[in-house]
């Protein structure tokens, strides 16, 4: 008799979390960093595997990959996922708020308000803690000033576009009054002129215009210079005694804001020239920006405890990406924290690839006020674009243009 076969097994399957490490690994190697082919794979992988142990960092993949891909609508649906599991994150609550914000519709410039107002809440509920420095004048003001400060002029903002302006008057000079800035101080301008106080409006400019160091783009200066002429000529008829307003003024900050700009014994303290600065990189060894005399040099300022920073970051690694093969475009992370104990963990766990260097007192020479704030410097050194907080749904794209214009590229090189 023929012998009788067993039936053939079934091929066995790989144990569930085998299966589920294996679809994952395959949805992000397929998308060949195309962020919105990744968005699309690691969607469908979330409905295959809706309980993973992985679904908050997923969620935050698809997240960052809607903010590359210049996509806000999904960017906002994954976001406010991201929010539910962390609701007090500074860096979502601002994002989402910016981003809703720019929808433009009632309802999303309602829920921003309501996300910026969460902020300062928060914000508020640390400055009342003690152990901080209550005072933006002094030398270095600390996480909770910074994130009151900020937080408050980004409420202000929408208050101001939904025609609440006293609201909107209360949220500037609180971030005035805080952390003072140039741009607390043009905003309150901008609402004394809505509110036909011109007198108040060119006192706000000329603070804004003749803040010490340079806190301002150029654009933006002359378009503080612009709003503070006009203001003056209405009230006197010529322009006439400005300059001495202005150098009054700039007499006055220097004075009550001298601890800030003070160099204390720091490293680079005496010189002027940021080229001449030599920084230190976050394994000790030095760094001479001198180096980098010649060539389009990007900076981004930033700090552990700001929320925006940590999407910046991630941002600005896209825009890198699309100059990895141009030697003459050179990044750098330039980390203000006090103390830089955290800075290589943090740096780790978020895998910048930008080198991080700490400041060492190049963001008081730079009149770096705000958190964080991006300086592209041309070939002969001139500060060509300046960018304080985050627009992150135009980041990436306007970042790449405008480092491809200091480089003499067309629009066209973007593309290819």
């Amino acid at each position: 008799m023929p012998a009788i076969q067993a039936p053939a097994k079934p091929p066995s399957q790989p144990p569930p979390e085998v299966q589920e490490t294996q679809a994952l690994q395959d949805a992000v190697r397929s998308a060949e960093d195309n962020p919105q082919l990744l968005i699309k794979n690691l969607e469908g992988f979330l409905e295959r595997f809706p309980a993973s142990v992985r679904r908050e960092q997923v969620i935050n993949v698809i997240y960052t990959s809607a903010l590359r891909a210049n996509d806000p609508e999904t960017a906002i649906e994954y976001g406010e996922k991201l929010l539910a599991e962390k609701p007090d994150d500074p860096g979502l609550l601002a994002s989402l708020a910016d981003m809703l914000d720019r929808r433009g519709d009632a309802p999303r410039r309602a829920k921003a308000l309501e996300y910026a107002t969460r902020l300062v809440e928060k914000a508020e509920a640390k400055y009342r803690e003690p152990g901080h420095s209550a005072s933006g004048t002094g030398k270095a003001a600390d996480s909770t000033v910074m994130l009151l400060a900020q937080a408050s002029l980004a409420r202000g903002k929408l208050y101001a576009e939904a025609g609440e302006l006293d609201k909107a008057w209360a949220d500037y000079e609180k971030s005035y009054a805080v952390y003072p800035s140039p741009q607390a101080a043009e905003r309150l301008g901008d609402l004394a002129v809505k509110k036909n106080e011109l007198d108040r409006a060119v006192d706000e400019y000329a603070t804004a215009y003749a803040f010490p160091g340079p806190a301002l783009d150029p654009a933006q200066r002359r378009e503080v210079r612009r709003k503070l002429g006009s203001c003056f000529l209405v009230l006197h008829g010529s322009e006439k005694g400005l300059g001495d307003l202005i150098l009054a003024r700039y007499d006055e900050l220097s004075r009550a804001l001298a601890a800030r700009f003070q160099n204390s014994g720091q490293p680079n303290a005496e010189l002027r020239d940021p080229f001449a600065y030599v920084l230190k990189r976050t394994d000790g060894s030095p760094l001479s920006l001198a180096d980098y005399r010649g060539k389009i040099l990007v900076l981004e300022f930033w700090a552990t405890w700001c929320g925006p920073c940590r999407l910046e970051g991630r941002l600005l690694e896209s825009v890198i990406e699309k100059f990895h093969k141009e030697p003459a475009a050179v990044f750098l992370a330039v980390n203000v924290d006090e103390s830089p104990a955290n800075v290589p963990a943090f740096v780790k766990e978020e895998r910048w690839t930008t080198p991080v260097v700490y400041a060492q007192g190049l963001d008081r020479l730079l009149g770096v006020t705000s958190l964080p704030t991006l300086m592209i410097f041309d070939r002969n050194g001139h500060v060509v674009f300046r960018q304080e907080g985050l627009a992150v749904t135009t980041f990436v794209d306007t970042v790449e243009k405008k480092v491809r214009g200091a480089l003499g590229q067309s629009g066209a090189a973007g593309s290819r």
